[in-house]
């Protein structure tokens, strides 16, 4: 009788490892792209902060930047974990590392999963916090209207 093929054997061929890396290559270019993103909003935030705390609700401001910090503390807890889990599946392909097919896969669909969740809410945040800033630009904006026309 033949040897029947497990999926863990299917899992533990090199080209699956080797896919695996791309999947994390492409991954950490997400993630990249959201740390770019969050630099922005902070800069957006340091800039108007002191106009945002005078013209805006505070509750709301400070859930906002409340989910903003959240965010940006997920995203570099995901650049850890990815970062180590590339250097575990580099270890794996070069022999150097031992493994268990379960957990590797357990691990790149929970990075994937929590990397998916952190932009969903990115935008949601992104646009309170676009919003708020619009709101303090316009009454800078209708304050100088004002004094110009006085």
């Amino acid at each position: 009788m033949g040897k029947l093929i497990s999926s863990l054997d299917i899992l533990n061929t090199r080209g699956t490892w080797n896919t695996y890396l791309k999947e994390c290559e492409q991954l950490k270019s997400k993630l990249e792209v959201q740390t770019k993103d969050i630099r922005f909003l902070q800069q957006l935030l340091d800039r108007y902060f002191d106009e945002i705390v005078q013209n805006e609700n505070l509750d709301e401001v400070r859930e906002s930047l409340m989910r903003f910090q959240d965010l940006c503390y997920t995203c570099g807890r995901l650049k850890k974990r990815l970062k180590d889990h590339q250097n575990r599946l580099g270890g794996i392909i070069k022999g150097a590392s031992d493994y268990d097919p379960r957990a590797i896969y357990k691990e790149q669909s929970w990075i994937k999963k929590n990397i998916t969740s952190l932009i969903t809410d990115f935008v949601a945040v992104e646009k309170e916090i676009l919003i708020i800033a619009d709101g303090v630009i316009q009454v800078g904006k209708d304050n100088r209207n004002v004094l110009y026309q006085a």
